[in-house]
């Protein structure tokens, strides 16, 4: 039995409560109800149409309940009071007695109804009003409320045109979709950059390390193509060819090639040098040292057979080796 009834609280609770939306909409009727604010009640249809909007009605006596309606909204919803006539005096009870009113417009307050001055928290109470009572019927929509806060607009309608005033109606729909576009805005609003986020975190700009250089994005160096290979080289010799000085060449002394020897042909020095042409010319990639065998060698051939005065095709005998050397030290 216990749990039914609080099941069945928790329902009447629900039912009793206005419907969960952004922005709730309460409108105060002036004396009589809804029946001589036939602009209004248009008005208060346009309002519903509006998206995330939630709109109720009450009598202009019936603001006590509104005070409670206020209380049991969820946290962030925008609250807007639109009072016309004896609903506009009421306005300034709700402000007072509730605990924040975002914006309340007030139609024509009535003269012939006390107010206390707005001491409230209204975040903005516009209220449009007939300087001159004697176009309002005595002054049913001349009275100026008194507040620090509230933004007067003066005009020049009857007590009973002022509802049908496109104005008014303009006023009241800008200043309500204003709160359905700044909740869109907060919805539709990117994240911060994560660099940004980090540094308000930690108070201080990052320091990044820089990015790859093998990702191939700029950063890597280009390898240079076989023209340009080429090129380069080219440019390399010929840098080199023009830093490489050149050298002069040797100039023998005059008294060295005076003092040099003469030989005689067919002397000693003709022997040898000869003998070092044809040891040369023999392997001209190799040199290497005249022993006595390659002496004794070419006297053979080239002496011997002067020295018998026979063909070397004959079988005449070779001269001795002591023959050959005794022809050398001639």
């Amino acid at each position: 039995m216990r749990k039914l009834a609080i099941a069945i609280a928790l329902c009447g609770s629900l039912f009793c409560a206005p419907a969960h939306a952004k922005t709730f909409v309460a409108v105060l009727w002036p004396m009589f109800g809804p029946l001589p604010a036939i602009g209004l009640v248009e008005l208060t249809a346009e309002i519903k149409m509006m998206p995330d909007v939630e709109v109720e009605t009450y009598v202009h006596q019936a603001w006590p309940s509104l005070v409670e309606d206020l209380g049991r909204l969820p946290p962030g919803t925008h609250t807007v009071v639109i009072g016309y006539s004896l609903g506009a005096n009421s306005t300034v009870f709700v402000a007072n007695n509730a605990k924040c009113v975002d914006l309340i417009i007030a139609l024509q307050p009535s003269m012939l109804s006390w107010n206390p001055p707005l001491t409230g928290k209204v975040g903005r109470m516009i209220e449009i009003y007939n300087p001159n009572p004697w176009l309002t019927w005595g002054g049913m929509g001349s009275k100026k409320l008194e507040g620090a806060n509230i933004e007067y607009i003066a005009n020049t309608d009857s007590h009973p045109g002022a509802q049908f005033n496109s104005d008014f109606r303009d006023l009241a729909k800008t200043e309500i979709a204003k709160f359905t576009a700044l909740d869109r805005m907060q919805k539709n609003r990117p994240e911060p950059e994560r660099l940004e986020t980090a540094q308000a975190a930690v108070g201080e700009p990052l320091d990044l390390a820089p990015p790859a250089q093998t990702t191939g994005l700029g950063f890597a160096e280009e390898q240079p193509t076989h023209q340009q290979r080429d090129g380069t080289a080219k440019n390399h010799r010929q840098i080199v060819q023009a830093d490489t000085p050149k050298l002069p060449k040797p100039v023998e002394p005059e008294h060295v090639a005076r003092e040099q020897p003469k030989h005689e042909p067919g002397g000693p020095a003709a022997v040898v040098d000869g003998l070092s042409n044809a040891v040369v010319s023999a392997d001209p990639s190799t040199t290497r040292e005249l022993t006595l065998a390659d002496l004794t060698a070419y006297a053979r051939r080239t002496y011997a057979v002067a020295h018998t005065g026979e063909d070397p095709d004959s079988h005449a005998p070779a001269a001795a080796d002591g023959d050959v050397i005794a022809a050398l030290s001639k």
